[in-house]
């Protein structure tokens, strides 16, 4: 697959930034806000540059703050999936609150994702990698066996 230089700080400020929205929209019970952390996420699955958070990252510590970091090798495809789950379970999470009466459900779906976020961040452990990874053994074996 197709391999691409990430920041690896950037990446987990990325992260962070979305984690910290969806938490601030939970405390002021603001399903906008989760709409808008959705949106941000998913148009980042296109490419990296459309990935605000991590640009301005980018922007902050390598250009105004000159720090010199390596970039570090990880599979495109990994992060594009990754990112367009989180947006996509957020968007879920905005649906439920927006076109239904479970609200009380929805906000916990949102906190349980969000914790997911917090988790990718923080301590380095993402479902959707293990996700990504998994589904890529399934259906890698599908194909070369045919």
């Amino acid at each position: 697959m197709q391999q691409c230089s990430i920041y690896d700080k950037s990446l987990k400020f990325s992260r962070a930034t979305y984690g910290i929205l969806v938490l601030l929209a939970f405390l002021i019970r603001n399903e906008w806000l989760v709409l808008v952390v959705a949106c941000l996420a998913i148009i980042g699955a296109f490419s990296l540059k459309l990935n605000i958070p991590y640009q301005i990252h980018i922007f902050v510590s390598h250009g105004i703050l000159k720090k010199k970091v390596e970039p570090i090798q990880k599979e495109l495809g990994e992060l594009n999936f990754v990112s367009a789950a989180t947006g996509v379970l957020l968007l879920i999470g905005f649906l439920l609150l927006h076109f239904t009466e479970l609200i009380n459900f929805a906000w916990i779906y949102i906190l349980v994702v969000d914790l997911m976020i917090f988790l990718a961040c923080l301590v380095g452990f993402c479902v959707a990698t293990l996700m990504y990874i998994v589904l890529k053994k399934i259906f890698g074996k599908r194909s070369t066996s045919n």
